[in-house]
């Protein structure tokens, strides 16, 4: 394989990209001297510039400008659109050895060589990769922890060591945002059942420096701020965390695939996003409250926390024995 081109969806945000990410690892891995073209139409080359493996970013405009982004000599595409029918047709006049794309009702689904149906109950990390998987067999979860830890090894920082990682962040607004109170009163919860010793790290992002300025004034023991840190850093405090707490943030799609033990506090169900998994629960608002973020209790959360503490411990002790 020497020429691959990667067609990413239309997505502005961080998480939507961070999907893609165990992906390119793994064509990164297998074939390392495969020349790797991320195609997009959204100006998002910084989001891909923390991959410690070359890739190139083509951003492009227009039909023409996204034929362009497949070369005559390329291999193989992958396609990570499911609903718009140009990327069948770029397969179609192109005409790469290899073409991938998801089966969803399209005319142009039969252009694929190699398909995947689309399912919007699935996690978008583990479709992209089982969408890979139909040419290259991958254990997909630890590949997906490869990866991160391949992104962590290039962090320098020295300060990315606890036992819990809270993301209370949410870029795309307030209805995605349960807020730090109730971030705190968990952390007091969690201290009062597993030991006053545990280690907090809040994950902050730019849009989160109210949050910031807080966890400042209080200076709480044991509890660090990561404030617009480097990817690298993030993936590196997820990897050595016992638990992440996380709101639906673009963060929070590198602790899913850091995989690692995971509450996801989510506004309403939402399985594309949440990466379900036995050591992974989602807490969503309840009946009427459906929606409603800030409907979610203090207690839910722990709920989901505890189950997953016990979970740990009872692996750990099977471990052992």
């Amino acid at each position: 394989m020497r020429n691959i081109a990667v067609y990413i969806r239309s997505m502005r945000f961080l998480g939507g990209q961070i999907v893609t990410w165990p992906l390119l690892y793994a064509l990164h891995k297998h074939w390392p001297d495969s020349h790797v073209r991320i195609v997009a139409r959204d100006a998002v080359a910084h989001q891909y510039a923390c991959l410690p493996w070359p890739v190139e970013f083509v951003h492009a405009q227009g039909f023409w400008g996204l034929l362009g982004g497949m070369r005559r000599r390329t291999d193989m595409m992958l396609a990570l659109h499911y609903s718009s029918e140009r990327y069948g047709l770029f397969a179609a006049i192109r005409r790469p050895k290899l073409r991938l794309g998801f089966q969803n009702s399209r005319m142009l689904d039969r252009v694929w060589t190699h398909a995947w149906p689309k399912d919007f109950d699935e996690y978008l990390g583990l479709a992209n990769m089982r969408l890979l998987s139909r040419v290259l067999p991958v254990d997909i979860e630890a590949n997906a922890r490869e990866c991160f830890q391949a992104i962590a090894a290039t962090s320098l920082a020295t300060d990315v060591q606890t036992d819990v990682v809270m993301m209370p962040g949410g870029g795309a607004g307030h209805y995605k945002r349960w807020s730090l109170d109730n971030y705190l009163s968990v952390l007091q919860m969690m201290r009062a059942r597993f030991g006053q010793h545990l280690s907090f790290a809040f994950v902050l992002g730019p849009d989160e420096q109210s949050e910031h300025d807080r966890l400042q004034a209080l200076n709480l023991p044991g509890v660090s701020v990561l404030m617009s840190r480097p990817l690298a850093d993030i993936a590196r405090v997820c990897l050595g965390a016992r638990l992440v707490v996380a709101n639906d943030c673009g963060p929070s799609h590198i602790a899913q695939g850091a995989c690692v033990p995971y509450v996801g506090i989510i506004n309403e169900p939402n399985p594309q996003w949440f990466w379900a998994r036995p050591y992974a629960r989602c807490v969503t608002p309840a009946g009427a409250h459906s929606g409603n973020i800030h409907s979610i209790a203090p207690e839910q959360v722990m709920n989901a926390c505890e189950a997953l503490w016990t979970l740990n411990r009872a692996e750990n002790a099977s471990t052992l024995h």
